[in-house]
């Protein structure tokens, strides 16, 4: 019995676990080399191949859906690669989500909790302390929030693919601006002082919560370098919401971020149900790998 893990070739934390835990417990999907196997799905079921390794519904015991990255489709027309693009998802997110074992997470359930206007809605209607939010594409509305204290932040991924290559969209402080925002609405949140964020990565009910001091004040992640780690205990009301999202929204992991403010009020930012952990291991010797293989080996 073999893990199916469907990732990438640029996934390190693929990478680490399988070196870690031992290649013959996990067969290696990566979206992004997608030509280099034979998958076939048919009435006897679904196998996948690559060389002379082999891995099919019945010997899988779970699927751990990591960060697949769709291939290079330069070699055919521009004008079929969106279409080629649904139909690979169609396929790696049918063998996932069909899949009635242990699924770590099913794209169909990472697709609506990665969504930020589930995410709001949700904190708000169970009471979670969380900034005040605009999320729309009202230019009257942006237009009042001028001058008042907000951040705007990526309602998705923030990343754009263009002529120069790759960009990023971080969280950053809202200036006025003269775009038209009616075709394309925004994410507008009240800024708010903090004296530390804090990560907590849950694996089913184990819990690791780590503060994280920083020098950017306004988005975390621009800065690594000058990070502080602290593993802490996080309050009980803490771990008890976080631990109520994930039954309600049906995850068995989750990366959670909050602010602390410096009269200790916990504000929920945003729960990542496929979130990175590694460098927290790594960084602080904490196992959180070791709880993500155990729930996978035992599915």
């Amino acid at each position: 019995m073999m893990v199916l893990v469907i990732t990438s070739s640029f996934d390190e934390t693929s990478n680490y676990i399988i070196e870690q835990y031992g290649s013959e417990n996990f067969f290696r999907l990566n979206v992004d080399q997608l030509n280099r196997y034979d998958i076939c799905i048919g009435n006897y079921g679904w196998e996948i191949s690559l060389g002379n390794k082999t891995i099919t519904k019945e010997i899988t015991k779970s699927i751990y859906y990591r960060k697949p990255i769709l291939p290079n489709l330069d070699v055919f027309d521009k004008q079929y690669h969106t279409m080629i693009q649904r139909d690979i998802i169609a396929v790696i997110n049918g063998i996932a989500d069909s899949f009635d074992g242990r699924v770590l997470t099913r794209p169909s359930i990472l697709k609506k909790v990665e969504n930020k206007v589930f995410q709001l809605v949700y904190a708000v209607e169970n009471g979670i302390n969380v900034p005040m939010s605009y999320i729309g594409n009202s230019n009257k509305i942006c237009e009042k929030l001028c001058g008042e204290n907000e951040i705007i932040k990526p309602l998705t991924t923030g990343k754009t693919y263009g002529d120069n290559g790759w960009e990023l969209y971080n969280t950053s402080i809202f200036n006025c601006f003269d775009d038209d925002v009616s075709s394309s609405p925004v994410y507008l949140q009240e800024y708010i002082r903090k004296k530390y964020e804090v990560r907590i990565t849950i694996v089913q009910e184990k819990i690791f919560a780590v503060r994280i001091n920083t020098i950017n004040q306004i988005d975390w992640r621009m800065d690594y370098i000058h990070h502080q780690y602290t593993v802490i205990s996080c309050p009980i009301y803490i771990q008890e919401q976080c631990k109520k999202m994930m039954r309600d929204m049906e995850i068995n992991f989750g990366a959670f971020d909050y602010i602390v403010t410096p009269d200790d009020e916990w504000f929920f930012l945003e729960v990542n149900p496929n979130g990175q952990w590694l460098w927290l291991e790594l960084n602080q010797k904490i196992n959180i790998s070791e709880e993500i293989v155990n729930y996978l080996l035992e599915g």
